[in-house]
C-alpha cells in the first residue's frame, strides 16, 4: 500500500471525511483546522502534516518578529517545524517517518496533535514577541 492509501484508511477508521484530494495529498479538517496530509515523496513511507493559514507577514517588522517566534519555537517543541514560506506565510509541519502500516496511526495522530498545539503557541508566543517589541522600541524612544 502507499502511503496515501494507509493515510487514508486511517481517516476512514477516525470517521475523518476527506474534504480535498490530489495525486499525493489530502485535506481533512482537525480541531476547526484544514491540515494537508502528503506523501514527501511517491512511496518512502513518510508523510507530511501541514498546517497553514495561521499567520501571514505583511511587513519586513512583522515578518521578522514571527522569524523570532518560530526560532524559540523550533527549539522547544518536538516534531514539529515552524517557518515562512516565500511568502511570508506561517507553514507548520510535522513529518514521519513509518516502518509498517500498523504505525501509521498512533504517529498520525501525535503529528496532527503537535500542528494544533504549535499553532496555539506561535499565536501565544508571537503576541508575547510583539509586546516585548513595542516595550524596547518606547525605552528607545525615551
Amino acid at each position: 500500500m502507499t502511503s496515501k492509501e494507509v493515510v487514508i484508511l486511517t481517516l476512514e477508521k477516525w470517521r475523518f471525511p476527506i474534504l480535498q484530494e490530489a495525486e499525493n495529498a489530502i485535506v481533512i479538517r482537525y480541531q476547526m483546522n484544514y491540515v494537508q496530509i502528503g506523501s514527501l515523496q511517491d512511496d518512502t513511507h513518510a508523510i507530511a502534516v501541514t498546517l497553514t493559514g495561521v499567520f501571514s507577514a505583511d511587513d519586513e517588522r512583522e515578518a521578522r518578529l514571527a522569524l523570532k517566534t518560530c526560532n524559540e519555537l523550533n527549539y522547544r517543541m518536538m516534531q514539529v517545524k515552524l517557518y515562512l514560506d516565500e511568502d511570508n506565510d506561517l507553514v507548520i509541519a510535522s513529518e514521519f517517518f513509518y516502518k509498517d502500516d500498523e504505525d501509521v496511526e498512533f504517529l498520525l495522530n501525535y503529528a496532527l496533535q503537535a500542528v494544533v498545539t504549535a499553532k496555539k503557541r506561535f499565536i501565544q508566543q508571537y503576541k508575547a514577541v510583539v509586546d516585548e517589541d513595542k516595550l524596547i522600541e518606547e525605552l528607545n524612544n525615551e
